[in-house]
């Protein structure tokens, strides 16, 4: 027996407002809206395909509106005129959305969010010709034989570094994912619980080796891992010991960590390959500058670790890649494995990469930005905020003074171990501060500095010496535009 029930009565959707269901039904087409003169004078220069994407997007995002009641109802007319609208400043957003240049006021000079080291004018130069023509990236140009892409700048790292053999990669996640991938996509790596890093982005090396090694043993506790938890893994077929930089962060108080020392010396007990993530990539002889609290490249390869891996783009002052650097075989190995190509590195890169490692074979590091911006002179760095708050303290209603405080390296370099900077601090009325800033970052080029108790602070620090007039400039505009505000 079939039951027919009538349905007499229609239900309103869930959360929709029934006043703008006519509306709805007075959504523009598609073909209406790019017929619009602001819009139709546009598909020629832009991608038609696009476009039309943007309008449908719209009309989508209007759809919702008018679901959810946030919107009025409107008629036909009026519907297509906002439409079109909301497209036109979708267009105008797109076209200005680009990639813009920031004076970095924060003093965190490797800053991740402002796209780490600084590059020198050699290094840019090198990097624009690169771009500008073809190159001989894969051409032995003596032979006319097709040859490895980064064998000038993986030459360059083992003679700098003076080990066997290095390879770059596009940054030092991906060093990390072929090292494990090559060394123990077949077997296991073991590594300390207190090692097991978040990084930037939610990254976190835990997923990382899973995705590369066969298995990961973790050894030891967050606080304390002993030589025995790691020889433990190796009887349990770790064919890879990893110990990581823990970069923004310590672990202090009851602790124990296992040393780099006593790792190699296990490798070599065990034959079991070892390797340090470094990360930060330390080239400069930083403790001679009194810049203490991290091993430099050369001090983690004296420990007899076989394997190290670093960042190009932070301490070492060039452009995004990674390095694997240490015992010829392994890292042979690495450059071999099919994964490698996926992570390979392009011409722009190591054009950028040539021209540091020229600059650090011939001591030429003082052109390196980022060597120059973290072993700035205080005592000069107070001269330039004595005069950049010199030119402020005449605007009226706002608080000018220069004191001391602290610069970081960032990048995850020197967590603990700030640098002593002069500061300069503006003063004014509550909830002005927020505004100025807010000023700051939508001018071009953009400024970022730190607000802490509703004072701005400037750290010139991480500011080029050129970039100071501008600087000041802004500052003053943004004061007087916040002050006028209210």
């Amino acid at each position: 027996m079939v039951e027919i029930v009538e349905i007499n009565d229609v239900r309103k959707p869930p959360d929709t407002d029934m006043s703008n269901m006519g509306s709805l039904r007075n959504l523009p087409a598609v073909e209406r809206v790019l017929e619009d003169e602001r819009i139709a004078g546009r598909l020629g220069f832009f991608s038609r395909a696009g476009v039309t994407r943007l309008v449908r997007e719209a009309i989508a995002s209007r759809r919702e509106r008018l679901r959810d009641g946030t919107e009025a109802a409107v008629d036909r007319d009026a519907l297509a005129a906002a439409v079109a609208d909301e497209v036109v400043w979708r267009l105008e957003r797109l076209e200005s959305n680009r990639q813009r240049r920031v004076i970095n006021a924060t003093g965190v000079i490797l800053h991740t969010n402002l796209g780490r080291a600084v590059l020198g004018e050699e290094t840019r130069r090198a990097i624009d010709l690169a771009g500008a023509g073809y190159v001989d990236l894969e051409t032995d140009l003596e032979t006319g034989e097709r040859v490895e892409r980064c064998r000038r700048v993986d030459r360059l790292f083992s003679l700098i570094l003076d080990v066997e053999d290095a390879h770059v990669v596009n940054n030092n996640a991906a060093a990390v994912l072929l090292a494990v991938r090559s060394l123990a996509g077949g077997g296991a790596v073991a590594v300390s619980r207190g090692e097991l890093v978040e990084i930037g982005g939610s990254f976190r090396l835990p997923e990382i080796l899973a995705a590369a090694a066969g298995r990961v043993i973790e050894v030891g506790t967050t606080n304390r891992t002993f030589l025995r938890d790691y020889r433990a893994a190796v009887s349990e077929g770790a064919t890879l010991l990893l110990k990581v930089h823990t970069s923004n962060y310590r672990v202090v108080g009851y602790t124990n960590e296992v040393s780099l020392q006593e790792l190699a010396g296990l490798g070599r007990e065990a034959g079991v390959a070892t390797m340090y993530d470094q990360g930060s990539g330390i080239l400069y002889p930083l403790a001679g500058e009194g810049i203490a609290g991290e091993e430099s490249l050369s001090e983690v390869l004296a420990s007899g670790v076989d394997l190290v891996s670093f960042s190009t783009d932070k301490v070492l002052g060039g452009p995004q890649g990674g390095v694997v650097a240490g015992r010829g075989p392994l890292v042979d190995r690495m450059r071999r494995d099919h994964l490698a190509r996926a992570l390979r590195v392009g011409k722009l890169t190591l054009a950028g990469l040539e021209r540091v490692l020229l600059h650090y074979w011939r001591n030429e590091t003082d052109a390196l930005p980022a060597i120059g911006m973290i072993t700035a002179d205080p005592g000069r760095l107070g001269e330039r905020a004595e005069e950049l708050a010199g030119r402020l303290r005449s605007i009226p209603g706002v608080g000018v003074s220069v004191r001391e405080g602290e610069s970081s390296i960032g990048g995850g370099s020197f967590p603990i171990n700030p640098l002593r900077t002069v500061l300069v601090e503006i003063t004014l009325p509550s909830g002005q501060p927020a505004r100025l800033s807010r000023f700051l970052r939508g001018q071009d080029p953009a400024i970022v500095c730190r607000i802490k108790d509703e004072r701005v602070l400037v750290d010139l620090r991480s500011v080029a010496a050129h970039e100071d007039g501008i600087l000041a400039q802004r500052l003053a505009e943004g004061i007087g535009r916040t002050a006028e505000e209210g």
